[in-house]
Formats: structure tokens, sequence, C-alpha cells
């Protein structure tokens, strides 16, 4: 059972505090899942960010759970390890100066640009490590790292095959790449990591070919990643393709009565 914090509701073994105050565990992430999928489907038809660094992770946890968590985007201030471990991740007071030096370290990396396949599997593996050990926010990591890198990814001209990861392999190397070495990283993602062809990054290419987007690279990248978590968080990738109706609109998480969503979302 998960342990209480400021985070959580007081005596709920671990369920965190939420703008729908869900107090069941398995309702609560239901809700993300939902909500994550819808969010990252939308973002990835967006144009790709020019930099990679600790705060674009922040905002991108943001994007993903700020209709579900106040502390979306935030950094934490409360311990944490890796469930069923005992490997630590960074102490909060620490984030801030471990944080910069993953942005150093992405920025001498040139966002890892024009690296061979090789190479840039080994310098992705290492950042993905880093990030891994910084564990910054309080929850999401997972999901909102695994965007991360996606988008780090495309930037740099590579696809990881999303179709062909097991979230519970991926976190067994992510975390040794925490507690010993980033090797078995590397050797998990060599071969799911491929090479768009020049012409695929071009920003026109769904328009100049006539494919959809959902038919052009970024399309198939984003399909794989929600199939991906699909099948980690069960989460249907049919359903978020398509605005929800009848029963399953009616279904769908409400704010409660009587609050804004600027007032759920903190922002009055």
């Amino acid at each position: 059972m998960s342990v209480d914090d400021k985070y959580t509701y007081p005596g709920s073994g671990g369920v965190l505090v939420n703008h729908y105050n869900i107090r069941d565990a398995a309702k609560l992430d239901q809700a993300l899942n939902a909500v994550a999928s819808v969010r990252w489907a939308a973002m990835s038809r967006e144009p790709l960010p020019t930099r990679f660094d600790v705060a674009q992770l922040q905002a991108i946890h943001r994007r993903l759970f700020d209709e579900i968590y106040p502390f979306a985007g935030q950094l934490r201030d409360v311990d944490a390890q890796a469930m069923g471990t005992g490997i630590p991740y960074s102490r909060p007071e620490f984030i801030p100066a471990q944080a910069r030096a993953i942005d150093d370290a992405l920025r001498r990396d040139n966002y890892l640009r024009g690296m061979p396949h090789d190479q840039f599997v080994d310098r992705l593996a290492y950042h993905w490590g880093e990030l891994t050990a910084l564990h910054p926010m309080r929850d999401g990591n997972t999901r909102s790292q695994s965007a991360f890198i996606t988008q780090l990814a495309a930037a740099a001209g590579y696809r990881i095959d999303w179709e062909r990861v097991d979230v519970d392999e991926l976190r067994t190397v992510r975390l040794q790449a925490v507690a010993s070495s980033e090797r078995p990283l590397v050797d998990y993602l060599r071969d799911r990591v491929q090479s768009y062809a020049a012409q695929d990054r071009s920003e026109h290419r769904e328009t100049m070919t006539g494919l959809t987007f959902e038919q052009s690279p970024r399309g198939q990248q984003m399909r794989s990643f929600i199939e991906m978590q699909r099948r980690a968080f069960g989460q249907d990738p049919e359903g978020i393709m398509r605005p929800p109706t009848g029963d399953a609109a009616a279904s769908r998480p409400r704010p409660p009565e009587g609050r804004s969503t600027e007032q759920r979302r903190g922002l009055s």
C-alpha cells in the first residue's frame, strides 16, 4: 500500500488529491489514463519543440494531467522511491540543481540531432536514465517522460517503435540505469529505435503527399505510443481518436458542482 503524504488524501493509502475528488485508486487511474491519452493525441498534432529541457518535461506533464492533478507540471517536494524496489529517486532539495545539469547535458548534445543510430541510442538511454533518476513530479513521470522522449527522438529524426515496448520491461531497464548502468536500456532500445527518412521529417510532408495525419510518420508514432498505453494502462486507443457520445460521454469525469475550470486548476 502506498504511503500518504502532503499530496494524498489523509488515510487514503496513497490516493492523490485530484480536482474531481476521486477517492478510489482504480477510478482515479481510469480517469488519468483517459485524459492523458486524449491530451497526448492532441499534442502529437502540434509542431515539435525546438528545445528539450526539464521545463519542457514539466510543460508536457502539465498538458497531460492538469485536468486531474492540482500539482500538474510542478516539481515534487517530498521524497520518492521506485515502488517495490527501494531504489531512491532524487531528493527534492537536489532536483533543481540536477535538472539544470540534465538541461546542460542535453544542450551539449545538441538535443541528439545529427547523430548516427548507435550514438543516438546510447545518448538517448543516458538522458532517459538521468530523467528517471530525477523523477521530478509526484506522479505521472513515466507517461510524461515517454512523451518527452518521443518528441526528442522525432526532432532528431528518429522514432520509437512503441508497439514493441513492454512497459514492465522498460521500467526494469530504466531502473537499472538509475541503480547501476544504462547499458541494459541501450540494448533494449537499440532495435526499437528507427530513423525517419529525411523527407518524413518535413513539417509539410502530409500536405505534399496527400497523407492524412494518421497516415503520416508522426501519426503512426502517435498511434503506436497510444497502443503501448492501452496495453500498459488499459486505455482503448480507438476511443481516444473520436469524441465520446451517448453513455460514454455521460460517464466521463465532470468537475465538482459550483467550481469553474479555472478554480479547479488553481487559476483563480
